[in-house]
């Protein structure tokens, strides 16, 4: 016996179609939602590459001769040779594209709420130094004022401006200011005294196009690393979740 094949109707094709597009609209949303945020997964990679390298570096034969302080005082009688010094032997241990480390490509004169000196010029370096008088209450303030200083070094009203003097394979760009680390200052912080300079690193996801993807971190001459507040909080959130 003959079977006609019987087709599908035209309200029955739109009406899987109006459930494909039900179920489009519901669910495209949540996938976008779960997929990771792609300058939040830059700067966990970004601390990553930043702690791997500095404890790299304490733990090398110059510094670690130097009982793993950072300080370069002993190495050349050159200031300028001893303000590149942590510069060039962090580049050599990053991912390095290209990388300056002659001078500091930031603009200075810039300050912190709590009225310390962010970039002080300084003959040719910029830098970010809480002295023991700073009003500095707890690690908070520390890690805005890392913040702040690296976003109004390198943006002025969210325009870029300034120069980043290393960038890493993955795009990445390192604002890494000139210091021999010899600052003896100490700062007191809930009790606990620790030294008082911390040279910035200015870290930038999104090849200096937004400041809010520019991160500040403060590096001690013991090698301890100090996050800003921004970076802090990505890396707390991933750690909590």
């Amino acid at each position: 016996m003959y079977n006609k094949k019987r087709a599908f109707t035209l309200a029955e094709i739109m009406i899987v179609f109006t459930v494909i597009g039900i179920l489009t609209a519901i669910l495209v949303p949540s996938l976008f939602a779960l997929s990771p945020d792609q300058q939040k997964l830059k700067a966990k990679k970004s601390f990553n590459t930043l702690t791997r390298a500095v404890e790299n570096l304490t733990n090398s034969g110059p510094y670690d001769a130097n009982d793993g302080m950072l300080v370069s005082t002993s190495f050349t009688s050159d200031k300028d040779e001893r303000n590149e010094f942590f510069c060039n032997n962090l580049a050599e241990v990053l991912n390095v594209r290209s990388a300056d480390c002659t001078k500091d490509d930031v603009n200075t004169a810039v300050t912190n709420t709590d009225g310390c000196s962010a970039f002080t010029s300084d003959e040719t370096r910029n830098r970010l130094c809480l002295t023991a008088s700073s009003n500095v209450a707890d690690y908070s303030t520390l890690q805005t004022a890392l913040d702040t200083a690296c976003e109004e070094a390198f943006y002025n009203d969210d325009a870029a401006k300034g120069d980043y003097n290393i960038e890493t394979a993955d795009g990445i760009l390192w604002g890494v200011q000139r210091t021999d680390f010899s600052q003896s200052t100490t700062l007191t912080l809930n009790g606990v005294s620790s030294p008082a300079f911390y040279n910035v690193v200015c870290i930038d996801v999104d090849q200096h196009g937004d400041s809010e993807h520019v991160y500040g971190v403060g590096i001690r001459r013991d090698g301890k690393i100090v996050l800003g507040t921004k970076l802090q909080e990505i890396i707390t959130d991933d750690y909590d979740n």
